[in-house]
């Protein structure tokens, strides 16, 4: 098949371009910088090509996956929190007016959301058919941005919406960033530790991307995070275990709250999500527990544990 996709130099990006290639697809990769996109991905392969937004492509596209963002993870100022949510619309603006001039219409259109969408202080289990109110900046953000991708329904034939929630990677997302800190000892139970963590294996995003690629009958709405989310404070202790670090700290949620401002909800949301119609769907998680997803990524014979 022929593949678009937005945003490929990111976490997800990278670690899916060399799946879908290894299965033969032809790889379209739109970005906004080509020689920058070129040196991240450090690709040599005759079934792919790097095209920006001033270029665009003339050629037939089966799918598009837009991963396409401005990084949530970056201080969120007044125009840090324009450029995240107007880079993911007007991203998939362009795409979709591309494939309207060119009478391009894919077969299958991925919009990234994520359970950023969700929160409920009581802990109540989250599935694709809860009802949230407004949560803040991230059920906003994504509110627009599966409000604005409805569009596409007049020129596909199935458009999935994917809810991602925290991507655990070795070397990029939100694990690689709470590493330093649990070796040192500065990690521990954030208030209470008692909100909910949807996380979800760098593994199994692409897995289930993947599956939903091959499956006909995925269609709407899907929660990409693990089937058994956890609370902060058993994060933490699994983390410190992998490690073989103490993390005894308790952050208070106002201390949170003042130095983070509006980025807390990162951090505080109460998001017990469930990705109950991948399930149905019959994808089978490779790491559907937190300690063997941990395990699998750090341990405490890493040489930088011992950091």
């Amino acid at each position: 098949m022929n593949i678009l996709i937005a945003g490929a130099t990111g976490l997800i990006g990278q670690r899916l371009l060399p799946v879908l290639l290894d299965q033969g697809h032809h790889i379209t990769v739109l970005t906004r910088n080509k020689t920058k996109a070129g040196s991240h991905l450090e690709l040599e392969n005759h079934n792919i090509v790097i095209t920006d937004y001033k270029s665009g492509w003339n050629s037939n596209i089966d799918v598009v996956i837009n991963l396409a963002g401005s990084p949530v993870t970056r201080s969120w100022t007044r125009k840090q929190r324009a450029r995240i949510v107007n880079s993911r619309l007007l991203s998939t603006d362009y795409i979709y007016i591309r494939c309207l001039q060119n009478k391009i219409k894919p077969k299958l259109w991925l919009t990234i959301s994520a359970t950023g969408y969700y929160h409920d202080d009581k802990g109540r289990v989250l599935d694709e058919s809860s009802v949230c109110v407004d949560g803040g900046f991230l059920f906003r953000t994504c509110e627009k941005i599966e409000k604005n991708s409805q569009k596409v329904a007049n020129i596909v034939e199935r458009h999935c919406i994917l809810r991602i929630g925290l991507v655990m990677d070795k070397k990029h997302g939100f694990l690689s960033k709470l590493l330093p800190l649990y070796r040192k000892h500065l990690g521990g139970r954030i208030g209470n530790g008692r909100q909910y963590l949807p996380w979800i294996h760098i593994s199994d995003v692409i897995g289930a991307i993947d599956f939903i690629i091959r499956n006909q009958g995925c269609r709407g709405i899907y929660n990409l995070s693990a089937p058994e989310p956890c609370r902060q404070k058993d994060f933490s202790k699994v983390l410190s275990k992998a490690l073989g670090k103490a993390n005894p700290l308790v952050i208070p949620k106002f201390a949170v709250r003042l130095f983070l401002r509006q980025q807390s909800e990162l951090l505080l949301n109460n998001q017990n999500v469930i990705p109950a119609r991948l399930l149905e769907a019959g994808y089978v998680f490779r790491y559907p527990h937190l300690d063997q997803a941990i395990s699998d990524l750090v341990s405490a014979g890493d040489p930088e544990s011992q950091l």
